[in-house]
């Protein structure tokens, strides 16, 4: 139950964060005097003013709304992004930019090996896909593809080739390939032999687990919430969500 718990917490924790982050992307600079700030509103606090880190106010430019630079740095709204170039950097499209020497995502350098041949593939709001030729990209989380040739994208999240299958830009264990299927019946997933909650793998009875309005469970009788549980836990979690049954 505790692990159950924590599970329905991390994801309101990401629906408020999800619900927040939409309401932060837009902002300006602001210079006075000696001062260069990055200004912008959100539900929790109003108006926030963020000093920018060393910014030399005298030559600030904002290159767009969320991307500013001076002669010696480069900042991604009040964040100083470390190593990037300011003579050479561009903005891409919102949280993306680049220099002559990397790729830049919302701030985090991505270590391409390849500026000129760095592709997005795949991209929303929240996920990113790319690749350099000789890596793919999660956000900033850097792959190195078993067979890139085969690389592609099947969901927002997932990613396969050939061998394996990567969740969230980190290899899916046992996984397979060619049948694996994200969001099966909402949190789970599942290919040919495995089943899936939230990323974690479960023992389950493969050939009998199944998912309907009394839960998921299997020939044993055996309950499962992305663990077994008992019957009086499942009812329990049952009384506590009832506008979702």
């Amino acid at each position: 139950m505790e692990k159950i718990s924590r599970q329905l917490a991390m994801w309101t924790l990401l629906l408020v964060a999800a619900v927040m982050s939409s309401c932060n992307n837009e902002g300006e600079y602001v210079v006075s005097g000696n001062n260069v700030t990055f200004t912008y509103w959100t539900f929790s606090f109003g108006t926030v003013n963020d000093t920018l880190p060393g910014a030399n106010a005298s030559r600030f430019e904002a290159v767009k709304d969320w991307l500013g630079r001076d002669d010696k740095h480069v900042y991604f709204k009040e964040k100083l992004i470390p190593g990037a170039d300011p003579s050479t950097i561009e903005a891409k499209k919102y949280p993306l930019c680049c220099d002559k020497h990397d790729y830049y995502y919302k701030g985090v350098p991505m270590h391409v090996s390849s500026v000129k041949n760095f592709e997005v593939v795949k991209w929303n709001e929240d996920d990113l896909w790319a690749v350099d030729g000789r890596y793919a990209f999660y956000d900033t989380i850097r792959i190195e593809p078993s067979d890139l040739k085969t690389f592609k994208i099947k969901e927002y999240n997932v990613a396969v080739d050939s061998k394996h299958v990567y969740r969230f830009g980190k290899i899916l264990p046992l996984a397979d390939p060619a049948t694996y299927e994200e969001n099966w019946k909402g949190f789970y997933s599942r290919d040919k032999a495995h089943v899936w909650y939230m990323g974690d793998l479960i023992d389950v009875d493969y050939a009998t687990f199944t998912i309907d309005k009394d839960g998921a469970h299997d020939k044993h009788g055996h309950i499962y919430r992305g663990e077994r549980i008992t019957q009086e836990q499942w009812e329990e979690i049952k009384a506590q969500n009832e506008d979702l049954f």
